[in-house]
């Protein structure tokens, strides 16, 4: 299995709104509040700004070519991963794990991730794809890891 994850360019802004379509739907149970918009959307308010904005960065996560997921990341001090999706058939295959560390090693410094609260499967997958020690710690929002990434 050829995994890569590449930057993602204007023209597959289309792609990324319909995988944050299928996160959002994933994450609406976590939110009481999650709802639909009159065109039947979750939505995602900041997508535009991945190409308008130095510090955001867009990735598609490529699984033998084909679309397999996304990350969103914020660049800055610390960064932090925004969004996160591997595509059902491709997780408990080590295909997360490979797209979560090569975005780490992109980006040296600081960072922090967070999970919402009640999602354990989360986790426990960024305890495993964090490759170097972290701290943690859990609060109305959720748990987040916070390390440094050297580079």
């Amino acid at each position: 299995m050829d995994v890569k994850v590449v930057p993602a360019s204007l023209a597959d802004k289309e792609i990324l709104r319909q995988l944050l379509e299928f996160n959002a739907y994933e994450f609406a149970r976590f939110f009481a509040d999650a709802g639909l918009n009159e065109h039947g959307r979750f939505g995602y308010r900041y997508l535009d700004h991945y190409w308008t904005e130095p510090h955001r960065h867009p990735f598609l996560v490529r699984v033998d070519q084909r679309i397999g997921g996304m990350v969103l990341v914020a660049s800055g001090e610390p960064h932090s991963i925004n969004e996160f999706l591997i595509m059902p058939q491709y997780r408990r295959r080590g295909v997360g794990m490979i797209a979560a560390r090569e975005v780490f090693g992109q980006f040296g410094g600081a960072w922090s991730v967070q999970q919402v609260r009640g999602n354990g499967a989360a986790v426990a997958f960024w305890r495993r794809a964090i490759p170097v020690e972290f701290d943690e710690t859990d609060d109305d929002a959720g748990t987040t890891q916070r390390f440094t990434m050297p580079g």
